[in-house]
């Protein structure tokens, strides 16, 4: 059922579904490229503080992960997303009127960052929670699907983002609080979640430790909850912090060059999205994770080396193509195993490990790169990411796991 009591079909639910995912990305894609641009080249902020203000967009998530993921599993997810996306359009239109007046400082950005960061902690485990209703019988080419459709929302908002030159930063995030205001307007079309008298919920306190516990507990969910920490400590930290760094200390550029080296990468998961939706069912999937991750690693050791800025996207492209293949398996992963009854928190988990690491991996790499140098500061997710690699070689089940079902 959706607003108003008329039956939908799964067509046009998913359709509904998916466009909400689409705004919330287009949102997050222009916001990938004019943050950095404005904490980075605007006002020319110190390697320690990009790294704090990069920090602010995920932090949030500690504290609100797993709180989302136990509300989306009590409440009705719809409701939840609907009003995620109307809080969520009010930053962008702060930060519009701020810049408009040409009144921008390091602790408004900050502001605006633990802002988005609370609300994409509500959204995510709802969103997560509301595929698996919407999704038919074939959840790994749903997720991958809705992974799709957040590659190329993000695409398009980055590509929106280099507009910035042309019509004006300010502009841009006020069209950012429209496109929530759509998203909102999307996800009330969701069919709610059917109530059932006969279910006592815990408090949320205990909803949460519950979660954990469940998580722990699981030999297949609990790896792809450290690998997804390690790639929030190791590699966002490096991709949100070093490379706009690097595109400003080393290739002396701005805007445009940073959209590039991110239209390079998330146009390439793009492409890896596309080739799993028509690979279709894995069942190696844990295998493949796996691999997708070493890719990453040669990438972050070759950007400790300096090269030409178009070798530099290059490299961006084929870290892309594996991390797409990682963000669909891992969740695939956590979608198929996780009971029913857990899955909002064992996704929030999942998030978690993922957003949770970033802070850290954030203010580190700023650290680092301050200390010694952007380049120099890459040996660090190298090595990290190694180690992490061979624990999950060595001591997980996540090189033999096979998925029997079609799922």
């Amino acid at each position: 059922m959706v607003a108003g009591g008329v039956q939908a079909s799964p067509q046009k639910l998913l359709g509904w579904y998916m466009l909400g995912q689409a705004t919330w990305f287009t949102s997050v894609g222009m916001q990938f490229v004019l943050f950095p641009y404005l904490v980075a080249i605007v006002l020319h902020e110190t390697p320690a503080r990009v790294g704090i203000a990069q920090m602010s967009l995920s932090a949030p998530a500690i504290l609100f992960m797993l709180l989302g993921g136990a509300t989306a599993d009590r409440g009705d997810p719809r409701t939840i997303l609907f009003r995620v996306h109307l809080l969520a359009a009010l930053p962008p239109l702060a930060l519009a009127t701020a810049l408009d007046a040409s009144f921008l400082t390091f602790e408004m950005l900050v502001a605006y960052g633990l802002a988005m960061g609370t609300a994409t902690a509500f959204a995510m485990p709802a969103r997560d929670a509301t595929l698996s209703r919407v999704a038919g019988g074939n959840i790994q080419r749903s997720v991958t699907l809705a992974l799709a459709v957040q590659q190329t929302s993000q695409l398009a908002g980055m590509l929106m983002g280099l507009a910035a030159s042309l019509v004006g930063v300010p502009l841009l995030f006020a069209w950012q609080s429209l496109v929530m205001l759509i998203g909102g307007i999307a996800t009330r079309q969701l069919p709610k979640k059917q109530s059932n008298d006969g279910i006592i919920h815990a408090p949320r306190a205990q909803a949460m430790k519950d979660g954990l516990a469940y998580v722990r507990r699981s030999d297949v969910i609990f790896p792809v909850v450290i690998a997804m920490f390690a790639v929030g400590v190791f590699y966002i930290g490096s991709f949100v912090v070093i490379l706009p760094l690097i595109v400003r200390d080393f290739y002396g550029g701005g805007l445009v060059e940073i959209g590039i080296a991110n239209i390079a990468f998330w146009g390439a998961t793009i492409i890896s999205t596309v080739a799993l939706l028509r690979v279709g069912h894995v069942a190696r999937r844990g295998r493949g994770a796996i691999l997708a991750l070493a890719v990453g690693v040669l990438v972050v050791g070759a950007f400790s080396f300096e090269m030409p800025f178009w070798l530099f996207s290059v490299f961006s492209f084929i870290w892309g193509l594996g991390a797409g293949c990682v963000m669909i398996l891992s969740r695939t992963i956590v979608q198929s195993e996780a009971d029913e009854a857990f899955r909002a928190r064992a996704l929030s988990i999942f998030q978690l490990g993922f957003a949770g690491g970033a802070p850290l991996g954030s203010l580190t790499m700023g650290v680092l790169a301050g200390l010694v140098g952007s380049h120099m500061a890459m040996w660090f997710p190298t090595i990290g990411m190694t180690l992490v690699l061979a624990w999950l070689m060595l001591k997980s089940r996540l090189w033999t796991l096979h998925a029997h079902d079609a799922t």
